[in-house]
């Protein structure tokens, strides 16, 4: 199966290689902007459609893209908020410091579009994420590292923080960025 990938994320492209698809990246610039009250579903669905949309505009009519599934994901954190990538520190902090010894959930979106056809899928997964009660020294020593800065909700599940997670309920990839079963599933509609 011939696959666009509509990020640059090394995570979602490492996850793809992992199962054995050799993925065309194209990331797209999109609004990222989302409306007042917008549930973690929506937000999600919403953002990764608005990316696989804009790689369909991009390639759609170009035969050399013939063929070719395109996938647009979308990953927040959720804890009586949407957590996306920090601002600062000072958020970093903040965020880490609000999941502590807590549950929170890992929320990614999944838009596919056929190329061929336009047809576009939406799916989400949600996976529940316990952390166990780190200090204000743990999230500080891990703040001073570069990994929290480009991720969602502050951490990397499979980096340094990972020993700060109790346990998880639900999909480990989703955690870290595509929920590739999910998508697997999806992707043998469009072999039929």
């Amino acid at each position: 199966m011939k696959i666009i990938l509509a990020s640059k994320s090394p995570r979602r492209i490492e996850i793809l290689h992992k199962h054995g698809i050799d993925a065309v990246t194209m990331p797209m610039d999109t609004d990222e902007s989302l409306p007042d009250g917008i549930g973690m579903e929506q937000a999600v669905e919403l953002l990764a459609r608005r990316k696989a949309e804009a790689c369909y505009d991009a390639v759609h009519g170009d035969p050399s893209y013939a063929g070719h599934i395109i996938i647009g994901a979308d990953t927040i954190v959720w804890k009586d908020e949407i957590m996306g990538k920090p601002a600062d520190r000072a958020d970093a902090f903040r965020m880490l410091d609000k999941i502590r010894g807590t549950v929170h959930y890992v929320v990614t979106g999944v838009a596919l579009i056929d190329v061929d056809s336009g047809e576009c899928t939406i799916l989400d997964d949600i996976t529940e994420v316990y952390c166990k009660a780190y200090t204000d020294a743990d999230i500080n020593e891990y703040l001073d590292m570069e990994e929290p800065y480009d991720k969602a909700g502050s951490y990397a599940i499979q980096g340094w923080f990972g020993r700060h997670i109790d346990h998880i309920n639900g999909d480990y990839e989703n955690v870290v960025g595509l929920p590739y079963y999910r998508i697997a599933e999806q992707l043998k509609q469009y072999m039929v």
